[in-house]
């Protein structure tokens, strides 16, 4: 191709529709020399990384113990957002402290509580501010200063560990000089579950369109991409001045109403599908199929060919290995057959409810 997808640039990358964060599958297609250099790391990286980050893939990858390549930076979700996505949020009760405490997954069904600051108000539920070693004391009043809060306090809870213990005291002094440390400062690291929150932006559904359209390019050959069929769905991908409009994501993306893949039987995957129906162009994604249950599958609206008169579907499911990596792959990609998929009759929902 003698330019980029997305820029003028000339393309010279092999593009991993799935993002390698998830790990790299053989056997899996790539899209060769059509993305720049440029965009693949930068522009279309963002938007692979609040996806992997900042939603509900982050706490699954952890559940799972899915990590990507070895020289990537690694990043705990729970306390950072990523591309402008915000920090997962994920509250359980205490029982000991009679009180919910922000929890981080460390693997399996295994957490601890972060190091945090609860403030509770006069009236509404208590805050949380996760506490990091890197954090000073006037970003954290800024932090306190947001929440509108009228002081003195009713309570106020410092929650941290023997191992964190001296940078968390450390930073509560510099915050309050002269008030003494909270009574309570351990917090339990068993929990029954609880609510898990995500704030992302539009690069997140911007990424499950980019997922979509990358990966159709590499099921159907005789489209470059380039056609002007694909000029909105590309303008979609990489405009990042747009804003968060739901009205121009549903416009793309919608949710399907019923799973797409077989049942899972132990294994656990990612489902790549591209389509052809009566000239329309689709693509559909459905993230992390398990046993125990499945994140919502989402179809992706690419283009309308008019000359397209046959129907057609490629498929495939990237099925991570049950003893773990073996060298550089996590699991192999397989072709599934159309007849294996709940495709006859789409049924989807706007991936953003009109009322928000």
């Amino acid at each position: 191709m003698r330019h980029c997808l997305y820029c003028s640039e000339v393309p010279e990358t092999e593009e991993h529709p799935l993002s390698a964060a998830l790990g790299e599958f053989s056997g899996a297609p790539t899209l060769k020399n059509r993305i720049c250099k440029g965009c693949n790391e930068r522009r279309i990286g963002l938007l692979d990384e609040q996806f992997i980050r900042s939603g509900p893939a982050a706490v699954l990858r952890k559940r799972f113990g899915i990590g990507g390549r070895e020289h990537h930076q690694k990043v705990n979700p729970f306390y950072r957002g990523s591309a402008g996505g915000k920090p997962i949020r994920f509250l359980s009760w205490d029982e000991s402290l009679r009180c919910e405490l922000l929890i981080e997954l460390t693997g399996g069904n295994q957490g601890r509580q972060l190091v945090q600051l609860i403030l509770r108000g006069q009236s509404g539920p208590p805050h949380h501010i996760a506490l990091t070693p890197a954090m000073t004391a006037q970003y954290l009043r800024q932090e306190i200063a947001a929440l509108n809060l009228t002081f003195p306090l009713p309570e106020v809870r410092l929650i941290y560990d023997p191992a964190t213990e001296e940078w968390a005291a450390d930073l509560f002094r510099q915050l309050w000089p002269g008030t003494p440390l909270p009574e309570t400062t351990m917090g339990a690291t068993r929990f029954q579950g609880g609510i898990i929150q995500f704030q992302t932006t539009s690069r997140y559904y911007r990424a499950i369109a980019k997922i979509g359209f990358h990966y159709f390019l590499t099921q159907f050959s005789n489209f470059s991409g380039h056609e002007s069929i694909f000029s909105e769905i590309r303008d979609f991908i990489i405009d990042d001045a747009e804003g968060f409009l739901p009205a121009r994501i549903n416009q793309f993306i919608g949710v399907h109403r019923s799973p797409l893949s077989p049942p899972s039987s132990g294994w656990i995957g990612h489902l790549l599908c591209a389509e052809i129906r009566e000239g329309a162009c689709l693509a559909h994604f459905e993230p992390f199929v398990t046993q125990s249950g499945r994140m919502r599958a989402f179809m992706v609206r690419l283009a309308f060919d008019p000359e397209a008169e046959d129907s057609a579907v490629r498929s495939h499911l990237h099925l991570y290995y049950a003893q773990g990596k073996v060298g550089r792959y996590s699991g192999d990609a397989v072709e599934i057959r159309p007849d294996q998929l709940n495709l006859g009759v789409l049924s989807c929902a706007p991936v953003i409810p009109e009322a928000e």
